[in-house]
């Protein structure tokens, strides 16, 4: 019983200061959002509008500062415990670090299953919606389809684009394309059907191209390729199609065998997956490596100190798991094995320091 109730105590202490740093981080970085929306309203897009998008975006800054929430939250909390010797009584009673590692876990496990929920179901829909609507305020130019089509209007140009992803030279691929050539009173005088297409900047190439005039006995003409002039700025695309990093993990898994099906490069996709299936492990190996120095007590400069220490070793690991995925592609080896290596190695510094108090 005096087991549970100092576990629930460790687990509710933990959640309650991860969720404050979250509040607190999440609050900055939208701050941070707003002024830079503000700077770029134009057309219709207003105060309100920046509003909407804001909230719109706000659980997926709250995806992308939670490693860092969960680190300093953990820390402050059990730093917190320790420093009113509470955990020093804890483990005088038996209650050993196994089980306050398991208390702390378990909070921290808990916040990444809502968090993945939110990834899986809300955050790419939410994305996707909020950025296609900020660039219809501003230009006028795009709409997203009620069944996650992208549509744009490109001078006489209507265009239906049924997927789109990024290449590895950074570079926007679109697949399954309709071509609605339009005159005055919106009427459609030349449709076309592409099976895929690049903008290059300042026009259109689609691949594998049918034809057919809406007025003059609907033959279909067959050619490839073809090539038409495009208004659009190539800084719209950068909103408009969807990051990998920001997509479910079954969106990334059907993106992937569809560009493998159209022989285009699948790098940034598989390496998206592989950072998302190992999320939640990155974050639990981060806030284990700083563990330890939670557990020091002492004078208050003594604690002020291990904090940092902790905090400092958290941020190393987040920095040099980020320059090991910048590197991914050069990997000769499973793509898979060099994601998770960051979070092995941290992980078994974190258990050996622990067994060390």
């Amino acid at each position: 019983m005096t087991a549970g109730i100092l576990g629930r105590y460790i687990s509710r202490t933990v959640l309650v200061w991860v969720l404050i740093v979250a509040v607190l981080l999440v609050g900055l970085y939208t701050l941070i959002e707003v002024v830079r929306e503000a700077q770029d309203m134009s057309g219709d897009y207003g105060p309100l509008q920046v509003l909407a998008f804001i909230v719109q975006t706000m659980p997926s800054r709250l995806y992308d500062i939670f490693p860092f929430a969960a680190l300093i939250g953990t820390m402050l909390g059990l730093g917190g415990l320790a420093a009113t010797n509470e955990l020093v009584a804890m483990r005088a009673a038996g209650y050993d670090r196994g089980r306050i590692l398991a208390s702390v876990m378990l909070s921290v496990g808990a916040c990444l299953i809502v968090l993945f929920m939110l990834a899986e179901f809300v955050i790419p829909g939410l994305e996707a919606r909020a950025n296609a609507q900020r660039d219809q305020w501003r230009s006028g130019q795009v709409h997203l389809g009620r069944f996650g089509a992208l549509w744009l209007r490109d001078g006489n140009m209507m265009l239906r684009i049924g997927y789109s992803a990024w290449a590895d030279d950074n570079r926007p691929e679109f697949g399954n394309v309709l071509v609605y050539r339009i005159e005055e009173g919106m009427k459609p005088t030349l449709v076309m059907h592409a099976t895929g297409a690049t903008h290059t900047g300042d026009s259109w190439q689609f691949r594998n191209v049918s034809r057919r005039a809406v007025f003059e006995g609907g033959e279909s003409t067959r050619e490839s390729p073809v090539t038409l002039d495009s208004t659009l700025s190539y800084d719209l695309f950068s909103s408009a199609v969807s990051k990998p990093r920001m997509l479910a993990i079954g969106d990334l898994v059907g993106m992937i065998e569809l560009l493998d099906a159209n022989e285009l490069d699948t790098g940034q996709y598989r390496q998206a997956l592989w950072n998302r299936l190992f999320f939640p492990l990155n974050v639990l190996a981060m806030i284990l490596v700083s563990l330890p120095f939670a557990f020091r007590g002492g004078r208050q400069g003594g604690r002020g100190l291990s904090t940092f220490v902790g905090l400092s070793l958290g941020l190393m690991f987040f920095v040099i798991s980020r320059l090991i995925k910048g590197t991914a592609m050069l990997w000769p080896g499973p793509l898979w094995l060099l994601m998770i290596l960051p979070a092995l190695f941290f992980g078994v510094i974190g258990l050996l320091l622990l067994r060390r108090l």
